[in-house]
Formats: structure tokens, sequence, C-alpha cells
């Protein structure tokens, strides 16, 4: 009988189907920020999130949709087959993931209750979030350059910190 290192996870055995889902049966529909689905006869996820596949080679072709725990629920060919309302909502799921304000100043930051409100100035305007566990809510794509990931799941690009004016880059360090 083989060991554990040498049979294969049902993980990757799973992870090579590729599961396309039947369009006429999803339900999308938002609870607060949250964008909830459900697969008409099988089940209901409480949260997902729709990425593209190939963003930059095929940008309106095959997304995949997740789970809260980022597991695959399956994919979408082409959002032209969903109905209106449906393709509503996962178009602005996709612009708001796909959308990231970049940072130019951080006006204040405040730490309450394990999180931390933040006022920040983007290229987008004054913004207002709130993070929490920084430390799992941080990417560093790059030397220098911050993704921060708020309560919502809306991301914040700081792109280059030492280009942060003092007092910004104080505000960061204080609470990273």
């Amino acid at each position: 009988m083989p060991d554990a290192e040498t049979k294969p996870s049902a993980s990757l055995v799973e992870a090579a189907r590729l599961v396309f889902l039947d369009l006429k049966r999803l339900h999308f529909f938002k609870h607060g920020a949250t964008l909830r689905l459900t697969v008409e006869g099988d089940r209901s996820h409480l949260k997902v999130s729709v990425l593209r596949a190939f963003p930059l080679s095929a940008p309106g072709r095959f997304f995949s949709v997740r789970d809260g725990e980022n597991n695959e629920v399956g994919m979408i060919g082409d959002l032209a087959g969903l109905i209106d309302a449906n393709r509503k909502l996962v178009n602005e799921e996709l612009e708001r993931r796909y959308l990231v304000p970049a940072v130019k100043r951080i006006l204040t930051a405040k730490e309450r209750f394990g999180t931390v409100d933040w006022e920040m100035e983007t290229d987008r305007g004054v913004c207002r979030l709130t993070t929490r566990n920084l430390r799992e809510n941080i990417q560093r794509p790059a030397p220098g350059r911050i993704i921060l990931s708020d309560v919502d799941d809306n991301r914040y690009d700081i792109r280059n910190i030492d280009e942060l004016d003092r007092n910004s880059q104080q505000l960061l360090f204080q609470h990273l």
C-alpha cells in the first residue's frame, strides 16, 4: 500500500477537473457588499468572488467563480449567456476586483478593537476603509509595493512606499 507521500492527493485530482457552470441554473445576488450565488438544484454559496482566468489575454472570456474559502465552484465561459441581472452583478464584481485605487497619501490611521480605520487620498479621491488582521490582508507583489485589502475585500495599491510623504510612511509602518 503506498504511503501518503506517493499517493496522489484528492485535491490534485479535483483540481484537474474543469467544471463549466450551467448558466441557466445560476442566481447571483448581493447581501450588503457580499456577492452570493445559488446554483439551482444544487447549493448556495454565502460568499463568492469572480476572477478572470486570463485577465490580460482574454479579459472578456473564462471566469472562475470561487467560494468564500477560495475553492473553485466552477467556470463561466462567456458572460453573454447570463441573464441580465446576473451579468450586471458579475460585471460589478469584476469592476470592483480589477479596479484598485492607487494610494497617494495616508491622511489618518486609527487602531480600535483589532481593526485599523484608514483615511487615504487615492487617485479616485479620499477613501475611508477598515482593515482587520493586517498581516493576513496585505500583499507585497514587488519590493516597496503593498496592496491592502479592507474588510469588504476592496484593495488599495501603495505602488511605491518611498514615494509616500513622511507622515504617510509613519502611519503605514505604525500599523504593519
